[in-house]
């Protein structure tokens, strides 16, 4: 349709006057873009994936300045918009501690430098020794340590008492004339 448009249109410009053929050709066009939708039409006349499918994008993505687009970057609006809770619902912390190598890890702190700085006096005044003190049923201390000592006590005098009593035995036997181990 166009094609045959455009060559009945030529051929009568040919005996035209310029002006007047520039009028024809301007009216033409002015239907041809009302009409047509040139984009559409270029649209489905290119096959856009082969042509994308032929560009080499190395060069452009090389020519990307990342530092320049990070500079530009608010990570603070980002990261309000991250729900934390909901990411670490997700999280498998077992999965995760189990690839933590333990041992090797602790070879990493300094306990020295770490105890050096730990400020024992104030870590002892925020231990509430009332609150301590009534977790400890003290009867059953005072018990268990008399009657360790009461026993300990018990075993001395038996084991003193024995040796006044291998002393007065000694002394009997030379009294009497017992040679030692006789009776």
């Amino acid at each position: 349709m166009i094609s045959k448009l455009v060559s009945e249109t030529v051929g009568k410009a040919v005996s035209v006057p310029g002006s007047t053929v520039r009028f024809v050709l301007s009216e033409a066009l002015t239907f041809l873009t009302e009409e047509i939708d040139a984009t559409q039409m270029l649209m489905d006349a290119i096959d856009l994936n082969r042509i994308v499918g032929t560009l080499d994008v190395n060069p452009i993505v090389e020519s990307v300045d990342l530092n320049a687009l990070l500079e530009k970057l608010d990570i603070n609006a980002v990261l309000d918009t991250v729900d934390l809770n909901r990411l670490i619902a997700r999280l498998d912390i077992n999965a995760v501690l189990d690839q933590v190598d333990l041992p090797k890890l602790l070879e990493r702190i300094d306990l020295n430098a770490l105890l050096a700085d730990l400020d024992l006096d104030a870590v002892l005044d925020r231990v509430d020794v009332n609150a301590l003190l009534d977790g400890v049923d003290m009867s059953s201390v005072v018990r268990g340590a008399s009657t360790t000592v009461t026993t300990e006590m018990i075993s001395d005098v038996r084991t003193g008492s024995e040796r006044a009593d291998d002393v007065v035995e000694g002394i009997v036997n030379r009294m009497l004339g017992r040679k030692q181990g006789n009776e």
